[in-house]
C-alpha cells in the first residue's frame, strides 16, 4: 500500500493502486512459469506491455509546472511527460525530434531554422505553431515575468540584454517564417543548440490559453495545456498527479502507458520498500544502494554528479591562485573517504563519468586524472608566495559552506583539521540546507563550498560551460578569457577530434587553478520490475520519460 500517501490521508486512488502489489506478485508468477516452460507465450500481454497504468513517486508537490518558470526537480518530472520542444531526448538517450520534423543550420552554427510538424497540438486540439515557441522564449526573458532559469536561452540573439532591460522582446533573435518554420539567430556560434531546446525553459507556451489563465498559469489542471505524451487527469495537491495518455500527441514515438500515477510522498519515505509493494520504477536512496545487489529488479545507474571545493573567485584572499592551490593540495582522500555515502566515490576529474561526448563515454577519450596533486607539505608555502602576491601580511576570516547533513558535516570537520595542521589556519564551518547554499552560491556570498557540480543536460560542455564569463549562474565567479576561448571553441563544433582538446583544455585549466576542486562523485541508483521497460532515466537532470515505457504483467 502507499504509506507515504496515506499519511496525507485517504484518497479515492487507494483502491486502484491497492492492486499493484497482487500484480507484482502475479507477474513474479507468470514469469516464473515461463522460465519452467509452463506458459509459452511468454510474460507480456496481448497488447505487448502497452496501456499500463504506471506508478512513480514525486518527493514533494511540484511548485509550478510552467516551463519558464519551473526549477524543482518535482514540477521538472511532470513538465518532461506534459511537454515537448523543437527536439527530444528519446527512449536510448539519442536527440530525437519533438515538435520539429526537421532543421538546417548555417556554415558556422549561428543559425538554425526548425520545421515543425504540421500535426502537432495541445491536449485542447489547438495547433502547436512556431508562436507558441517565439511567445514561450520572448516571456521567458521578459524582466517582467521574473523567470530565474531563463539564462538557459541566452544563446539566442540579444536575450540576455532582453532580461536586463536593455532591449525589448521583440528584438529576440526568433523569426516566424510562417507558422511551421521557425529561424533561431544566436549571440555565438553553438552547434549543440538542438540538444539545448530540449530543456524546459525552450518548451512552448500558447499565448491565448496562457492570457486566459489570469496569472494562474502551471499552478492547477484548470490551468494548463500539455503538448506532449500525457496530459493532466487529476492534481490533488500534497497527494498526487495523476496523468493520462495525451490523445492529440503526434511524436517519433507512440505512448504506451496509459496513466502515468506520481504519488507524492512523505519526507520518511523509504523507496525501496515502496518498490516492493507499489511502484514499477523508483529512485534508489544511498542506504539502500546495498539491497539491489541481491535483488532482481533491474537497475539503472549514473555517476552523474561531481561534488567538490568551489572557490569564490572573487571573494577576499581566493582572487589569487596560488591561495586556491594552497587550500586545495592540503586536502588528501584519505582525510574525507571513510565518511563517503554509500552512493559516492572519490573523484579525480571535474566532469562526471556518466559524461557522453557524441555517444562516447568522455572520459574514455578524454583521459582521467587531472585533479591537482595533493601536497600538504608544500601548501604552507603556496599560501605564502599567494599572500605576498596580493599584499596580504596573513589570511582574512575565512568560512566553508556545506550542506547540513551528518556525513557531510563530518567529513569537512576533518578537512578543516588538514587546513589548521598544514596552512595554520582556523576555517569557520556553515551547514545549510540545500537551497539556501545554492543561494548563497548564486549570489556569491561565500569563500568555499562543498558544491554539487550536476548538469542538467549531457555533454562536457553543459559542464565546464558553467564557468564561462557569459555564464549568468557561474557558480565561481570566474572571468577569464583564456578559458572562454576554449569554450567558445568547443561551442563552435560537433566533431568530437574538433572539440575534444578545447574541452580537455577547459577541464585541465579549472583543475590547474583551483576554481573547482573534486572531492566525490555521486551515483544515482534507479530500479525497476524486471518486467519493466522504456522508462528513460535521465542521468542529469534526476526526471524519468515514461513515454515509451511497457510492463509486461
Amino acid at each position: 500500500m502507499r504509506q507515504g500517501e496515506i499519511s496525507k490521508g485517504m484518497t479515492c486512488e487507494m483502491g486502484y493502486k491497492m492492486l499493484y502489489t497482487a500484480k507484482r506478485i502475479l507477474s513474479v508468477l507468470l514469469c516464473a512459469a515461463v522460465c519452467c516452460g509452463i506458459l509459452m507465450t511468454g510474460c507480456g500481454s496481448e497488447d505487448d506491455g502497452k496501456n499500463y497504468a504506471f506508478s512513480y513517486s514525486l518527493t514533494a508537490d511540484p511548485k509550478n509546472l510552467d516551463p519558464q518558470m519551473a526549477s524543482d526537480n518535482n514540477s521538472l518530472m511532470v513538465i518532461k511527460n506534459m511537454f515537448e520542444g523543437l527536439m527530444r531526448i528519446g527512449p536510448d538517450g539519442d536527440l530525437i525530434y519533438g515538435v520539429a520534423t526537421s532543421y538546417t543550420s548555417n556554415e558556422d552554427d549561428t543559425e538554425f531554422t526548425f520545421y515543425l510538424r504540421k500535426d502537432a497540438a495541445w491536449s485542447d486540439g489547438t495547433p502547436v505553431t512556431a508562436y507558441d515557441f517565439a511567445f514561450a522564449w520572448k516571456r521567458a526573458l521578459d524582466p517582467a515575468t521574473g523567470s530565474g532559469t531563463c539564462a538557459t536561452l541566452y544563446c539566442i540573439k540579444n536575450a540576455t540584454a532582453i532580461n536586463q532591460g536593455k532591449m525589448d522582446k521583440e528584438q529576440l533573435g526568433v523569426t516566424i517564417i510562417d507558422a511551421y518554420t521557425l529561424k533561431v539567430s544566436l549571440e555565438y556560434s553553438y552547434a549543440e543548440f538542438p540538444l539545448q531546446t530540449t530543456l524546459a525553459q525552450f518548451m512552448p507556451c500558447n499565448q491565448v490559453f496562457f492570457e486566459s489563465t489570469a496569472g494562474h498559469y502551471g499552478l492547477n489542471v484548470d490551468y494548463l495545456i500539455a503538448n506532449g505524451p500525457f496530459c493532466f487527469d487529476k492534481w490533488n495537491h500534497d497527494n498526487y498527479v495523476r496523468l493520462k495518455r495525451n490523445e492529440k500527441y503526434k511524436g517519433e514515438n507512440e505512448v504506451c502507458p496509459r496513466i502515468l500515477y506520481l504519488g507524492i510522498r512523505a519526507a520518511d519515505t523509504d523507496y525501496f520498500n515502496l518498490l516492493e509493494e507499489t511502484v514499477e520504477a523508483a529512485k534508489i536512496e544511498s542506504h539502500n544502494v546495498k539491497k539491489l545487489e541481491t535483488s532482481d529488479y533491474k537497475t539503472y545507474t549514473y555517476t552523474d554528479k561531481t561534488w567538490g571545493l568551489l572557490f569564490n573567485t572573487e571573494a577576499r584572499g581566493f582572487t589569487n591562485v596560488n591561495i586556491r592551490q594552497a587550500f586545495a593540495t592540503s586536502i588528501e582522500s584519505s582525510v574525507y573517504e571513510p565518511y563517503l555515502k554509500d552512493n559516492t566515490e572519490i573523484a579525480y576529474d571535474i566532469v562526471p563519468p556518466a559524461t557522453k561526448l557524441n555517444g562516447t563515454i568522455y572520459r574514455e577519450i578524454a583521459g582521467s586524472g587531472f585533479r591537482i596533486a595533493a601536497n600538504p607539505a608544500g601548501a604552507h608555502d603556496l599560501l605564502v608566495k599567494g599572500l605576498r602576491e596580493i599584499e596580504y601580511t596573513s589570511m582574512p576570516d575565512v568560512t566553508i559552506l556545506c550542506l547540513d547533513d551528518e556525513e557531510t558535516i563530518k567529513m569537512v570537520q576533518y578537512m578543516l583539521q588538514s587546513w589548521q595542521q598544514y596552512l595554520r589556519i582556523y576555517v569557520n564551518l556553515v551547514p545549510m540546507d540545500e537551497d539556501d547554499l545554492k543561494e548563497a552560491v548564486r549570489l556569491g556570498e561565500y569563500q568555499i563550498a562543498v558544491y554539487q557540480l550536476s548538469p542538467t543536460k549531457d555533454g562536457p560542455l553543459a559542464c565546464l560551460q558553467e564557468f564561462a564569463s557569459s555564464t549568468y549562474y557561474n557558480p565561481a565567479n570566474l572571468n577569464s578569457a583564456a578559458y572562454d576561448s576554449y569554450i567558445n571553441a568547443a561551442s563552435a563544433k560537433t566533431n568530437t577530434e574538433d572539440i575534444l582538446s578545447y574541452l580537455v583544455a577547459a577541464e585541465r585549466y579549472l583543475n590547474d587553478y583551483a576554481i573547482f576542486y573534486p572531492l566525490y562523485y555521486e551515483t544515482t541508483y534507479y530500479a525497476t520490475w524486471d518486467n519493466v521497460e522504456g522508462i528513460y532515466f535521465s542521468p542529469f537532470d534526476g526526471t524519468a520519460d515514461f513515454t515509451c515505457a511497457k510492463c509486461y504483467e
